[in-house]
């Protein structure tokens, strides 16, 4: 156990996730390890910065930031990066379902505590589909804690839109990071093409395979 306190910041991208950020804030609210939640509404039409202020119920860590348009969720991820001075960051999908304070505990503690530059989040016993997408590639989740000065070493362009999670996978394997994988037992979430339904949807999910592969 480290004897100094680690800063730790929480910063989840958000587009259109009004009706669900709320349950990630809440939890988020109840770890005492976070020193900052930072939200970061990437353009939304509905109340997603409300929901997460309505959701915080006044906790002074909160900060909302929005874009004035959708640019995507790696940008949003670096405009939460430039906005704090912590030395870990833990990074969370807007939409997770069954999340528990223990989970984000788990997957933090070996970074603050030193013995990982960087944790990865599973799913495991929430959704099949959800359990199946990670166990067949487990660097696409969202779901991270990582020491903030390693994010200089990712390339910036290549995480743009949905490419963030190959990007910082890429410059893992390439400055050879300590990396640690951590299941987070019964969280699950809604898969992309059912949350918004039928060709949106799609479409969407096969914007995201290109952002993937050209990040790659």
């Amino acid at each position: 156990m480290m004897n100094t306190k680690v800063s730790l910041a929480a910063i989840v991208p958000a587009f259109n996730e009004a009706g669900r950020v709320s349950n990630v804030v809440d939890i988020l609210c109840r770890v005492e390890q976070i020193d900052e939640m930072i939200i970061v509404d990437d353009g939304s039409t509905d109340g997603t910065a409300q929901d997460a202020k309505d959701a915080a119920r006044g906790d002074p860590r909160l900060k909302v930031h929005r874009t004035p348009e959708n640019f995507g969720k790696g940008h949003a991820i670096y405009q939460g990066w430039n906005s704090t001075n912590a030395a870990c960051l833990l990074i969370l999908d807007a939409d997770l379902i069954n999340l528990k304070p223990d989970h984000l505990i788990n997957l933090c503690s070996p970074v603050l505590h030193g013995r990982a530059d960087m944790t990865i989040g599973l799913f495991e016993g929430g959704y099949w589909r959800a359990d199946l997408a990670h166990k067949i590639t487990p660097w696409l989740t969202g779901q991270r804690c990582i020491r903030s000065k390693l994010l200089r070493e990712i390339s910036w362009d290549a995480s743009n839109g949905y490419g963030f999670e190959t990007a910082v996978t890429m410059a893992a394997r390439k400055f050879d990071w300590q990396c640690e994988k951590v299941p987070m037992v019964g969280v699950t979430h809604p898969l992309g093409e059912i949350q918004r339904g039928g060709y949106h949807g799609w479409k969407t999910k096969m914007i995201m395979f290109y952002q993937v592969g050209r990040a790659w």
